[in-house]
């Protein structure tokens, strides 16, 4: 369907939000009026206690119960052996009486005297259960304790040869007699330096490896079999040996699909080709900062020179590399930085050039041998193998071997295949340019126009509309509606099974972030509906939230770097009140702001001078009217509002330069007789992303490659924008992203914070936030802009004391229309109505039998005994009833029990009065019922799980309708309690968890029970994800 009516879809896309306008067009494409808007919040798929992926809780849970059936699978399949070959009795009460022999001891007599069948068979049993630790090339580098676990096992091994141990076993069995542990024990002791700072050894007391067995094994076999050759056949050998030693290849890990070819997978960055592009890429856009700020690249000479070094280099300084290419004087590099001080090398060649590798040879190889060892090392598992294999492919002994076979090399993948690689790297080597130069001169298209355009009959059709990168009308293939993802931005995406019959996400692969890939669910499933109803747009433009592709280390350094922000904002406020002389709360934001682009004039305070006429500027000058914030680059020709772009000047010199950039203003800086060789140097100061700005072509450079400051402005580029712009190009070619620092400003310009009143802030305690930002990237396109860059420049013109001017509406009456549209949303929320999670918390408490639970608690560095009143799910062992006993009923007795972690639902049910009743159904009481009677009856529409008629079935997430003081209401149930508690808030509440939590907010949860329900007139209703309202009424 092409356009019911011609309109503009603005999409503010979070971590757990999306809100969505739909502006109307009128017949010249400019905005005219808001149609609707909307508001859809859901799970970020992550853990929100560290941000951590729900995902990974769930694989490593999943990990550990696989290890556990695997240990009790071998168990069984060691036990079932032993008897089938005659070395178990096969009455379990025999089996049983085995138990009292000492394994340890058994495995020192096997060495030189028979033992009985039985004897035999309980110590393989025994050894069985701890088989010792195997190697494996691929995760031990990954493991953080492997480090200590080999040296634990290099240890053992040379106590062994000097106590003349013949195997691990009657080592074990000295030990045992001497009162010694006999298991592996991890260790942390904690010292303290000469330096004063802390340090911690990590150690293990022993560590047995599966070689280890397997050479104890042998022996005792062979000494076994002279005494009974008949029982200790080759047979029993070969089969109880694969029981024992067994071990399951590792699944290996798929990497993603090669950028521009994504039929190929990713190579790996340990390859040298992998590591040589990166080099290349890198030096190309290395620029040298001569005086004055100047640019310039490397020759092609100066380029190969220092590629040369560092091929055999993991790094080089700059102080190094200015040396080595002859640049000395006062020149800086533009990736100079006081965070980094060098350039990454070949960190491949370096590690495997080293003398106890390849040594010289290494270099002597050509790039394609190279690449051959690397992938070897980098893909054989089995460490035999491949000593093998570096022996007769390069002819080094074996010893080297070995220890090129443990090397650690860099971890990872690149972004492009071996195959693309070897396209583009040598059109980076051929000349000194940047890397998109080099794709198109590889014949491969932009990023951003990969996977674009193609018809497909039944699912796209042809439309004509403008090219976004020429501007000139083309026929496009657009779809019917949004497909899923991973099924056209292939390149983005892991490799999926390919199977038809297999569920979407598996078949075509997804992006492994789980709040990308629901946040581009839910982009999905609202753009469909809307077009379903209203067309396809004619424009879509989205804003992406800056932490939507954060991960959990990421989220976490953020929020460290805003704590330490607010830290120097409050460390600064009580400087500034003390300096002024005033109460704190009456210190204005630019105050502070001042203050931190003083601090960054020079770490010497004596030496904070105004940029331009060089004037000291001191604290109390600062903050009077006598020094500005002044913009760099004119706001009015940038619309940069960051602290990037500002510094402080007095005002007579922010003035003088007026609406221009420096460099432009030279001229009336030298007629004031202050000299731009010194405004340069004091640049030279500030950090390199300001310091630019201050250079004859700081502009140019500031704009890169847009051809203006207008399309830069309408353009964000960042990774997860540039997905989002491809995604949505299938249905809409006149798409767009742009950065989220434009909303923010003209969202005030405009007065949209009072649309939900909070002090004329943005109020983030009410979801309808997200469709008021919508309704202003709904309108942000470059006539908007360049309206707003002149009323800027009229501000500066009238010397306003303010960033813009008064600057009219889009429309009249466009606030009007934003607050109509607001006030009639209903906020959408996705519920999870699935029963799987965790079924319980993970410890495990004992049972008492006077109503209490047991467990212990480490409490300062000791394990104590604590007994407390809990409610607990008790568990009974139905495969070991005689050890716990028996109920009166016959049934096991339960022994342990588990917290609950959490309520799957509460039932409303009607009893035989007609009154409601509330029945809260736990998680794990749900998994017992699927498992018992399947998940139909989970849901059965008339029936709860009781028995009684079902009113309704609420969960978190779930919305209702239900009278609150006599005014109908749409609430949000937020929280189920054990005892039948409905928590609820209304629908466009936000951080209600926390704010309930806060005694000092004014907002608490609204709490009934099931009779109060009725009461109240409750009933379960539905929000499309565009925000529709589906009611059937209260049925009583």
């Amino acid at each position: 369907m092409l356009h019911k009516m011609r309109y503009r879809l603005a999409l503010d896309l979070g971590s757990t939000s999306l809100g969505w306008a739909m502006i109307r067009l009128d017949a010249n494409q400019r905005p005219c009026a808001v149609i609707k808007a909307g508001v859809r919040i859901f799970s970020n798929g992550r853990n929100p206690k560290d941000g951590s992926s729900l995902a990974v809780t769930r694989r490593e849970a999943r990990a550990m119960r696989r290890r556990r059936d695997r240990l009790l699978k071998r168990k069984a399949r060691m036990m079932r052996t032993l008897i089938e070959y005659g070395f178990f009795p096969a009455e379990e009460a025999q089996r049983k009486a085995l138990e009292t022999l000492n394994p340890y001891k058994l495995r020192a007599d096997g060495l030189d005297k028979a033992l009985t069948p039985a004897e035999f068979g309980r110590v393989l049993f025994h050894i069985n259960q701890r088989r010792g630790f195997k190697s494996n090339r691929k995760t031990d580098k990954k493991d953080t304790d492997s480090g200590a676990l080999k040296t634990a096992i290099s240890k053992l091994r040379e106590i062994l040869k000097t106590e003349n141990c013949r195997t691990v076993g009657e080592w074990l069995h000295k030990r045992n007699q001497a009162g010694q542990t006999v298991r592996a024990r991890y260790r942390q002791d904690k010292t303290i330096k000469d330096d004063g700072k802390a340090k911690i050894d990590k150690y293990y007391d022993l560590y047995i490896d599966r070689a280890m067995i397997e050479h104890e094994f042998n022996e005792l076999w062979r000494k076994q079999a002279e005494f009974n050759p008949a029982l200790f056949s080759s047979a029993a050998y070969t089969d109880l040996k694969d029981v024992l030693l067994y071990q399951r290849p590792l699944k290996p890990v798929k990497p993603g699909r090669c950028t521009f070819m994504s039929d190929e997978e990713r190579a790996p960055l340990a390859l040298p080709s992998t590591q040589r592009f990166r080099m290349y890429q890198e030096v190309n856009n290395l620029r040298i900062l001569r005086e004055g700020l100047k640019e310039e690249p490397l020759t092609l000479q100066q380029r190969d020179d220092l590629i040369v070094v560092l091929e055999r280099n993991n790094k080089r300084t700059f102080t190094q590399i200015k040396k080595l290419l002859g640049v000395g004087g006062a020149v800086q590099f533009n990736f100079e930085d006081p965070k980094r001080e060098e350039l990454k090398g070949n960190t491949t060649n370096a590690i495997l050039g080293k003398k106890e590798h390849f040594g010289e040879a290494w270099i002597a190889f050509d790039e394609a041998k190279q690449d051959a060892i690397v992938m070897q090392l980098i893909k054989e598992e089995n460490e035999a193998k491949l000593i093998q294999w570096l022996q007769d492919e390069t002819g080094i002994e074996e010893e080297r071997a070995e220890i090129i076979a443990n090397v650690g090399l860099p971890e990872g993948y690149g972004s492009l295949g071996t195959k693309a690689l070897a396209r583009i790297l040598p059109e980076l080597r051929r000349d000194v340019v940047t890397y998109d130069k080099a794709v198109q001169a590889a014949g491969f298209e932009h990023h951003s126009k990969l996977n674009q355009n193609r018809g497909i009959p039944g699912i796209t059709f042809k439309i004509e509309s403008i090219d976004q990168d020429t501007g000139e009308i083309k026929e496009f293939h657009i779809h019917k509606e949004l497909p899923y993802y991973g099924e056209y931005l292939q390149r983005h995406v892991g490799f999926g099974s390919g199977k038809p019959e297999d569920p979407i996400e598996k078949r075509y692969g997804k992006i492994a972030n789980p709040t990308v890939h629901i946040g581009l669910n839910q982009v999905r499933l609202a753009v469909n509906a809307l077009i379903k109803r209203y067309g396809h747009p004619s424009e879509v433009i989205v804003e992406v939230a800056r932490d939507l592709k954060q991960s959990k280390e990421q989220r976490s350094e953020e929020n460290k770097r805003q704590a330490e922000n607010q830290q120097r904002n409050n460390r600064l406020r009580t400087e500034i009140a003390r300096i002024l002389q005033i109460n704190e709360e009456g210190i204005r934001r630019d105050d502070i702001e001042k203050m931190i682009l003083w601090i960054e004039l020079s770490a010497d305070v004596a030496d904070r001078k105004c940029p331009y006429s060089g004037v000291p500027i001191s604290a109390t000058m600062l903050l009077s009217d006598e020094v500005e914030i002044e913009h760099i680059l004119p706001f009015s020709q940038t619309l940069d509002d960051s602290l990037n772009n500002k510094t402080v000047a007095l005002r007579k010199a922010n003035r003088v330069k007026g609406d221009r950039t420096p460099w432009e203003a030279q001229q009336d800086f030298a007629a004031q007789g202050w000299s731009y060789a010194d405004i340069l140097a004091r640049a030279e100061n500030m950090r390199k992303e300001k310091r630019y700005r201050f250079a004859e072509d700081g502009y140019k450079r500031w704009l890169k490659d847009d051809a203006g400051f207008l399309p830069r402005a309408l353009n964000d580029t960042r990774y997860l924008s540039r997905v989002a712009r491809e995604y949505l190009h299938l249905i809409c070619p006149n798409t767009r992203v742009i950065p989220g620092r434009i909303t923010a400003m003209l969202r005030s310009q405009f007065g949209l914070n009072k649309v939900l009143g909070l002090n004329g802030e943005k109020n983030r305690n009410d979801h309808r936030h997200h469709a008021v930002d919508a309704c202003v990237i709904g309108v942000t396109d470059q006539g908007l802009l360049q309206k707003f860059a002149k009323a800027s420049a009229s501000a500066r013109e009238k010397q306003l004391n303010r960033l813009v001017d008064n600057m009219e509406s889009p429309w009249k009456n466009y606030q009007e229309h934003v607050q109509r549209a607001i006030d009639a949303i209903w906020v959408s929320h996705k519920p999870d109505h699935s029963h799987e999670g965790a079924m319980h918390n993970d410890t495990a408490y004992g049972l008492r039998g006077n109503g209490k639970v047991s467990f212990h608690k480490m409490m300062d560095g000791k394990r104590e005994y604590i007994e407390d009143n809990l409610k607990v799910i008790e568990i009974a062992d139905t495969k070991a009833a005689e050890r716990h006993g028996l109920l009166p009923n016959g049934k096991p007795k339960p022994y342990k029990g588990y917290k609950g972690d959490s309520n799957y639902c509460i039932e409303i049910v009607r009893n035989e009065k007609g009154r409601w009743e509330g029945e809260v159904i736990s998680t794990f009481e749900a998994y017992q019922l699927v498992r018992e009677q399947g998940a139909a009856q989970l849901r059965h529409p008339a029936l709860g799980i009781s028995g009684k008629p079902l009113v309704m079935r609420l969960m978190i997430d779930d919305t209702v309708r239900l009278d609150v003081d006599g005014q109908s209401c749409t609430m949000r149930i937020a929280k189920l309690s054990s005892n039948g508690q409905i928590f609820m808030a209304d629908i466009c509440e936000a951080n209600v968890d926390a704010r309930n939590r806060n005694k000092e907010d004014s907002f608490a949860y609204i709490s009934k029970m099931a009779g109060s329900l009725q009461t109240a007139k409750a009933r379960r209703v539905t929000i499309s994800p565009i925000g529709e309202l589906r009611d059937s009424g209260f049925k009583g």
